[in-house]
């Protein structure tokens, strides 16, 4: 009886052998792995956690519209860094995590490094996900990556770095274009710093910050956060002198168009190089045309600005002195800066970075008497015989800046004059400037 049971036993044991051999059998053979090697590096999880870090910026103006849009990421709870040039000029701001619709407004700053372009911001809500920048390694790879995902990429996984030493010190410039603000990250994920882009003699270039400066930076935070809107005038930038330039190029969408400034209105001469030089007109549309009248520019609040909004209202964040100077006036082609109207403007000072260019008309004799008797004026020879030959803006002397004039595409702005408007006298279709170039000797 014992014996028939092992029997059995050993029978019972042996089909299931089989039968778990025979499943083994049935089985596929494992394909072998295509990933490459970076692949197989790159840490799982890695994108999940690096992506909650990463903002995008909105900035506003006190009228809470769009000025500019951008990239930051946090490095402690409730403070990131992005690039000076988005934040200033804007006068609040607001953060949102990338993917999310969870924002923050911004409280202000904490530092800002103007060599190189770095700002850090303070944000009203705290974010668990950040950065940690003490945990960078110190050498900069010959290659960096981007947040990888196989659906969606925010910027390229790869990128290679070439190192250029300048006065002993290393800049590290990528071979790809990416978004500035955004971090960059070795292949292990490890973060190395800020990408940023920037303009220079030779055109536009892509840059990365190493985290060093941006610790750097960090260590030298205020105690207190300070409102963003007073960044809007910090620089040490050396802007080139007015005894260096011949005058200015105006690209727009529609042509070019060359100016010079007058050196008796030295405010808005040198006011105007420093906007140019720093790209600040990049972009702006015309948002006002007046057929046989004149073209205006200058608004910060038109780079974003859709069909519906109302432009023209947004300066750099400061105006000046309105000083006309005598003998200056209104002639066709002339390039005078625009001012608010009197309950937006008491003081009748003159917007900042607003600029138009008279196209203007011809006037007859007693249509130029007729604006001396409004104005209480006298027209010098001078400027009646322009205004009958020429033509002009008679009606605007003594009342705005004239502080340059048109020296060559006069019939760009004339083209750009007679463009059909809608509300507000803004052309139905955007013409922008594109780039204003500094002409020099």
């Amino acid at each position: 009886m014992i014996r028939l049971v092992c029997v059995k036993i050993k029978v019972y044991v042996a089909i299931l052998w089989l039968v778990l051999f025979s499943m083994l059998a049935c089985q596929p053979r494992q394909q072998k792995s295509t990933m490459s090697q970076e692949e197989r590096m790159r840490p799982k999880g890695s994108y999940q956690r690096n992506i909650k870090s990463v903002v995008t910026i909105e900035c506003y103006d006190h009228y809470n519209r769009l000025l500019k849009r951008g990239y930051g990421f946090y490095i402690s709870r409730n403070s990131l860094v992005t690039h000076l040039d988005l934040i200033k000029g804007s006068y609040k701001a607001k953060v949102t995590p990338v993917g999310t619709e969870d924002y923050s407004d911004v409280a202000g700053y904490l530092a800002y490094d103007i060599e190189n372009n770095l700002v850090i911001l303070k944000t009203w809500k705290e974010n668990l996900h950040y950065l940690h920048l003490e945990k960078s390694i110190r050498h900069i790879p010959d290659s960096i990556a981007g947040l990888y995902r196989k659906s969606t990429k925010i910027y390229a996984p790869k990128v290679e770095v070439d190192r250029i030493e300048v006065d002993s010190t290393i800049h590290y410039f990528l071979s790809k274009k990416i978004a500035s603000g955004l971090p960059a990250f070795t292949f292990l994920h490890h973060p190395v710093g800020m990408v940023l882009n920037q303009q220079t003699d030779s055109g536009k270039v892509c840059a990365l910050i190493p985290s060093a400066e941006i610790l750097a930076l960090n260590k030298r935070r205020l105690k207190r956060e300070k409102s963003i809107y007073d960044l809007r005038r910090k620089t040490n930038k050396v802007y080139p002198s007015y005894k260096e330039i011949k005058g200015f190029r105006i690209e727009t969408t529609m042509g070019n168009i060359d100016i010079v400034l007058y050196n008796q209105t030295p405010v808005f001469r040198d006011n105007f190089i420093r906007l140019v030089s720093d790209h600040f007109y990049d972009s702006l549309l015309v948002h006002r045309v007046l057929k046989n009248f004149l073209i205006q520019t200058g608004a910060a609040d038109s780079k974003y600005a859709g069909k519906d909004d109302l432009v023209g209202w947004q300066g750099p964040g400061y105006n000046l002195k309105t000083t006309t100077v005598p003998g200056l006036f209104h002639k066709r082609g002339a390039v005078a800066a625009s001012k608010m109207p009197p309950e937006r403007n008491p003081k009748d000072r003159s917007d900042g970075s607003q600029f138009y260019i008279v196209s203007g008309r011809i006037f007859s004799r007693d249509e130029l008497k007729d604006i001396e008797k409004q104005k209480g004026i006298r027209f010098t020879p001078e400027q009646i015989s322009t205004y009958n030959t020429l033509g002009g803006a008679p009606h605007l002397d003594g009342d705005y800046v004239v502080f340059g004039e048109v020296k060559a595409g006069m019939d760009v702005v004339d083209r750009i004059a007679a463009v059909e408007t809608y509300a507000v006298d803004r052309p139905v279709d955007d013409i922008r400037i594109m780039h204003i170039d500094i002409l020099k000797k």
